[in-house]
């Protein structure tokens, strides 16, 4: 029976902790939550108390192009399907566009649920980028195991018609929550039925989305 939750509790994170990949977000109407209330994001675990993932991606462009390519908004990335949520809209939280550390919105999803999402690093130079993101304070319960995710995009342009990504993402889970209440063996639960499986095809599709649009 735990393991058939665990599954359905799962299946909804995909989109909900997507919400990093693009620093555009749709425009489109969204507000904070009822009862919202903003406040410094959660500590980060060390990474032993993490589930983890990577995914990479050679383009075969420069750089430059590979960043137009990425710079999509979340509703053209992020879109809904007959089990997950997409992205409806965003709402900035402190002033100015998203992607600059320390920037923070609300992330509007078209279930009706929503997350918040902070920008914690950012470092853009000719030949090589990286961008590192929290997710947290969902609203939906789909995503009740989780915490917290990061996630990380480093971008290498490796000569002057070729780029490697690489995306890893981690998620803390809720210790007084299936699977996280299982420790160690929960996050392996969490990483083998769903992590390695459901969520790396997304990742891979997200990142083979970007290789078309760049070298199309």
């Amino acid at each position: 029976m735990r393991f058939a939750q665990f599954a359905c509790l799962t299946s909804g994170v995909v989109a909900l902790s997507m919400t990093g990949v693009c620093r555009a977000a749709a425009a489109a109407p969204c507000a904070p939550p009822a009862g919202f209330k903003d406040a410094p994001h959660p500590g980060i675990a060390p990474m032993e108390q993490l589930v983890s993932h990577t995914e990479e991606i050679l383009i075969n462009r420069p750089l430059s192009v590979v960043n137009a390519a990425m710079s999509k908004p979340l509703n053209q990335v992020i879109r809904g399907s007959s089990s997950l949520p997409g992205v409806s809209g965003d709402f900035m939280l402190t002033k100015g566009p998203f992607g600059g550390p320390g920037s923070r919105h609300i992330v509007c999803l078209t279930d009706g649920g929503s997350t918040e999402e902070e920008a914690l690093e950012r470092e853009d130079l000719p030949s090589s980028g990286h961008f590192r993101y929290m997710v947290w304070n969902y609203s939906t319960p789909k995503a009740k195991p989780i915490a917290y995710g990061i996630g990380e995009f480093k971008s290498v342009q490796l000569d002057g018609g070729h780029t490697r990504i690489t995306w890893t993402y981690s998620f803390k889970l809720k210790g007084d929550t299936f699977p996280g209440e299982l420790g160690a063996f929960g996050r392996w639960l969490f990483k083998v039925g769903f992590l390695d499986r459901d969520y790396a095809a997304m990742m891979q599709g997200v990142l083979r989305g970007y290789k078309v649009s760049a070298e199309g």
